[in-house]
């Protein structure tokens, strides 16, 4: 039988006051202009764009699922603050996914197969995970991929619509970035309190966790390089910001802990992480 607390004491404020947030900046693809013209006539760069979204549907798809299955798993743990906040991210998940689903069709494209496309899926495979320090490692990597794609495509600014849904999502990735900081920090603090010794191998397991993670995020670039480079992405900018930003937003984390454990107010500014930070 499954046991859940009946009456959660909500005293997280940092994680609520982010639940408060995911809830009021809600929005929908019934809010996109869809019937704004295309800049994008030429039927190559079609074909070239589609497959280099690709790796962003999916990741979108994989990260709607692998919340969702988080979400009890914070339950268990009577973690509920987190768990109020884990149904708004899957909810922004749901609506990314929605969206891409949507652009596809007015690109009158459709995403590669697995078989066309088998290291933008297998890098899904090595997010997951039950215990929710190492989901947010592994989450941090895919959303902080996400969250720079997505600035660079409103950068090229290709199509008014892209543009517009990646503006949204950048909004979405800040929150949930904002979430993982907020959520590691407490855990470490926790860890801390309890065992400095144990809490630093646990910061090393999930370096090395992020390492894993990340080594799975280059081969998806590498197979849509020559795609890349006609659309105007650069690979290897991107995977390295990736690193840089993963890296030193798990090393903040942690700092954070080990400062909230000592005694220190986390600044409030810590809720909301943008993207280049």
């Amino acid at each position: 039988m499954n046991i859940y607390k009946v009456l959660p004491d909500l005293k997280n404020d940092r994680q609520m006051r982010l639940w408060y947030q995911g809830l009021r900046k809600q929005w929908s693809a019934a809010d996109i202009d869809w019937k704004k013209g295309q800049r994008i006539s030429n039927k190559s760069f079609k074909d070239n764009l589609a497959k280099v979204l690709t790796p962003v549907l999916t990741g979108e798809q994989s990260a709607l699922y692998s919340v969702s299955g988080l979400i009890p798993v914070l339950g268990h743990r009577s973690e509920v603050e987190g768990q109020f906040y884990l149904t708004t991210w899957a909810v922004d998940e749901a609506r990314h996914t929605e969206l891409f689903a949507r652009y596809y069709h007015r690109l009158d494209r459709e995403p590669l197969s697995i078989r066309k496309f088998p290291a933008g899926y297998l890098f899904q495979s090595r997010i997951i995970s039950k215990e929710p320090a190492e989901w947010l490692t592994g989450v941090l990597v895919s959303e902080s991929l996400a969250q720079i794609i997505s600035h660079e495509f409103r950068e090229l600014d290709l199509d008014p619509v892209l543009s517009e849904i990646c503006e949204g999502i950048l909004e979405d990735e800040a929150r949930h970035l904002g979430f993982n900081h907020v959520y590691m920090s407490d855990r470490f603090k926790d860890l801390f309190q309890k065992d400095e010794k144990d809490a630093q191998h646990f910061a090393q397991h999930l370096e090395k966790r992020r390492k894993y993670v990340l080594e799975g995020a280059s081969p998806i670039l590498k197979a849509l390089e020559k795609e890349c480079e006609i659309i105007g992405l650069d690979q290897e900018k991107i995977i390295s910001e990736v690193d840089r930003m993963t890296k030193k937003r798990l090393e903040k984390s942690v700092q954070a802990g080990f400062k909230a454990s000592e005694g220190e107010t986390i600044p409030e500014e810590e809720l909301v992480v943008p993207v280049g930070v």
